[in-house]
């Protein structure tokens, strides 16, 4: 059986799936119901020295698998939140992480009470609303890691212009990353009566869920070639394969929010499971050797691309090509093929090569993965 045990900053979890800072972990109660839900790690909603004033209502879930939200940080008081609800999780027997924001001296004193209560375990800050700038982003760090004695994470947002010049300023001040936070602003309404879905002044909130995985890949595997520090992967996990796509890509560990809110917090239990069996299926016996397999992978391509002579050169041609015993036959590539490259004859696929442009959208499509990309061969079944 898999271990899924991971360390970050020193610090044991037993498995990378996390909560997010949100309403996965509003409170005590909460915390506790992640906890027996199957989280590996308990990461607390932000706190900050106001109570924020949320407006109602605040989530909404645009499409399945989405959530838009205009939810701030914690209402409730930093004080209540220090002094009885993160005391509460702690009963739970797993790894707090807490969460404060958002300027210097806010980051300051809410470190000192964290410190002072002892009672977490590592403290990440959030980006979202402070601005972009390097130099800011690392003044917000060393008011908070002087405040404190715990592994100090910087949270990111997806709005970050300079990915290399941010991770560069700010290595030297946090213990680890967090990428990536909501996106957005972003928009929805009512087309009948012209009015918002949330509850905001101006209507507009952030997107979170399925439909920002790729963000979050892409930030986890570009700050994981920027540093060796441990990198928290966050934003769209649906399911266990979108787990190991973030610990391939550069992650320590998962963070997980929207699916929780639709699904129920049985799900950080569910999807520690799945990937246990995921990795069991195919040979993999720790977290570990999973992580940074996307990179070690684009290494070995550039290698073989230069071994072909291919440096500064277009990729090798590449067509679909279908296994034929595990097609179902369901059509669905024929129907997605926009350049209409694809038909089927007496149950054979064909593929007509003058008009395909190599998308990949039908390889990707396929129900029963019985269509995969390939160097140009002859066509099965004397297709064109």
């Amino acid at each position: 059986m898999a271990n899924l045990t991971t360390t970050v900053c020193g610090i044991e979890f037993p498995n990378p799936v996390w909560t997010a800072a949100g309403p996965g972990g509003a409170d005590g109660p909460m915390l506790l119901r992640a906890a027996r839900g199957g989280a590996g790690g308990l990461v607390a909603k932000t706190i900050s020295v106001r109570p924020a004033e949320v407006p109602t209502p605040n989530i909404v879930s645009p499409f399945a698998g989405s959530l838009l939200n205009a939810e701030l940080w914690s209402e409730l008081a930093y004080r209540q939140f220090i002094d009885r609800e993160l005391p509460l999780a702690r009963e739970a027997g797993i790894p707090i992480v807490a969460s404060v924001g958002y300027t210097a001296d806010e980051l300051a004193l809410l470190g000192a009470e964290l410190e002072k209560a002892g009672i977490a375990d590592a403290v990440e800050f959030s980006i979202h609303y402070v601005g972009k700038d390097p130099e800011t982003l690392a003044s917000l760090a060393r008011a908070l890691k002087g405040s404190v004695s715990i592994p100090v994470l910087a949270k990111l947002s997806p709005a970050v212009v300079d990915l290399e010049a941010t991770i560069g300023t700010l290595e030297a001040e946090v213990d680890g990353f967090v990428a990536v936070n909501s996106v957005g602003p972003a928009l929805d309404f009512d087309p009948d009566t012209g009015r918002p879905l949330l509850g905001s002044r101006d209507g507009r909130g952030w997107l979170s869920g399925g439909a920002i995985l790729p963000v979050g890949l892409h930030f986890v595997a570009a700050i994981s070639a920027l540093t060796a520090k441990p990198v928290i992967g966050v934003g769209g996990v649906r399911r266990a394969v979108d787990v190991v796509k973030y610990l391939m890509a550069g992650a320590s560990a998962v963070q997980v929010c929207s699916l929780a809110v639709l699904k129920g917090q049985e799900v950080y239990g569910k999807l520690a499971r799945e990937l246990s069996d995921w990795m069991d299926a195919r040979g993999y016996a720790s977290v570990s050797e999973l992580r940074g397999r996307y990179a070690r992978a684009l290494a070995e391509r550039e290698r073989q691309w230069e071994r072909e002579g291919r440096q500064g050169r277009r990729a090798p041609a590449l067509f679909p090509a279908i296994d034929p015993g595990a097609c179902t036959l369901c059509g669905l590539c024929e129907r997605s093929c926009i350049h209409r490259a694809i038909r089927f004859e007496e149950k054979q696929f064909l593929l007509d090569r003058k008009l395909c442009v190599s998308c990949g959208l039908c390889c990707s499509l396929c129900p029963v993965g019985a269509l995969a990309m390939e160097p140009e061969r002859p066509a099965p079944g004397g297709g064109t």
